[in-house]
């Protein structure tokens, strides 16, 4: 099994995009590289998204290898996150790329395992090797609908349909295996932050299928996932049900007004709850029972208004709408 070292990061996916169009990050008044910045204020790893065939080309494996390049030369962890789309995948869409939509299910199979091996080959050649990756983004539902759909807690069980997933999350398994033996982690991600019961059915299910995994990755945005309470009271009671190493892969928290749907915790918008909110998650993270807590990734705190960058995120950043650091940095200084 691979053990990581406590990771402090960010998924800085959209960082690319906003430096093209423009966009600069400052520190005590001074301009700087956003990287620098980050790893400055104690982050020590970076993960980034790969979508198969993007528009616009974001995010798609040129520009992820030369993202990825920047990441490994400033001497910081590295992690990919595979969406199997040409665009978001999460819990509510998991479209298959263009290029695999009329594939049958041995074919896609195979795309899964090949699209994986180049993707991990290529960053090798590039000497930014990945540390841990994503086989899958957020399936808590499965991935490449409909192949790869799986049911929830809530529906009646369906074997068949666990059983392509498996085979499907298997195959992208086996890429990573291939290329990196026991050198970086295979990390499996949900999104059931707050929601035990939703985290044990999934993980239930590959266990008993003898998924080959290391980490249990975690989305956690409390207004869409619950409390902190829960999310404590979760990730403990994972740890010691599986003995797996786990990592927040995904946190946010507003630092001004921002409209969410489908809400279902009341929270309090201000740059001192966002200070607050992430020592407590890093808090929790690092202080989880046996050591199985590994690490804490913000999702997108370059996320700042240039153009169509980072959509309406920016008010969930790190950095304020002009570029400066906010203080929620400085949850993650060592």
């Amino acid at each position: 099994m691979v053990s990581l070292p406590f990771m402090r990061g960010a998924d800085v996916s959209f960082l690319d995009e906003i430096e093209t169009r423009g966009g600069r990050y400052f520190v005590n008044g001074q301009s700087a590289d956003c990287l620098s910045i980050l790893q400055g204020a104690g982050m020590n790893a970076i993960r980034l998204r790969v979508w198969n065939n993007p528009a616009d080309g974001y995010c798609g494996v040129e520009r992820t290898l030369e993202m990825a390049r920047r990441v490994k030369e400033r001497g910081m962890m590295l992690g990919i996150d595979f969406h199997y789309s040409d665009g978001w995948a999460d819990p509510g869409k998991q479209f298959k790329p263009q290029a695999w939509e009329r594939l049958n299910f041995e074919d896609l199979t195979s795309e899964v395992y090949h699209f994986t091996k180049m993707v991990l080959s290529r960053l090798c050649e590039v000497e930014a090797p990945a540390d841990f990756v994503q086989v899958g983004n957020e399936i808590t539902y499965g991935f490449l609908w409909e192949d790869g759909r799986i049911p929830g807690p809530d529906v009646p069980p369906d074997d068949a349909a666990w059983e392509r997933f498996i085979v499907l999350l298997q195959s992208g398994i086996r890429a990573v295996r291939e290329v990196h033996g026991d050198a970086s982690a295979v990390m499996l991600h949900i999104d059931r932050g707050g929601d035990n019961r939703g985290a044990r059915f999934f993980l239930d299910h590959v266990v008993k299928a003898g998924v080959d995994f290391d980490t249990i990755g975690l989305s956690f945005y409390p207004w869409w996932h619950g409390g902190v309470e829960q999310f404590e009271s979760n990730i403990n009671d994972l740890a010691k049900r599986y003995r797996k190493e786990i990592i927040l892969a995904e946190t946010a928290y507003p630092w001004t007004a921002m409209d969410f749907v489908d809400v279902v915790e009341s929270y309090t918008p201000s740059v001192d709850a966002q200070s607050a909110f992430l020592e407590r998650v890093v808090d929790i993270v690092k202080n989880v029972k046996g050591g199985f807590g590994k690490g804490v990734f913000y999702w997108e705190p370059d996320a700042i208004p240039v153009a169509k960058a980072p959509e309406g995120w920016a008010r969930v950043g790190l950095f304020d709408h002009t570029g400066r650091a906010l203080p929620g940095l400085q949850a993650f200084r060592a």
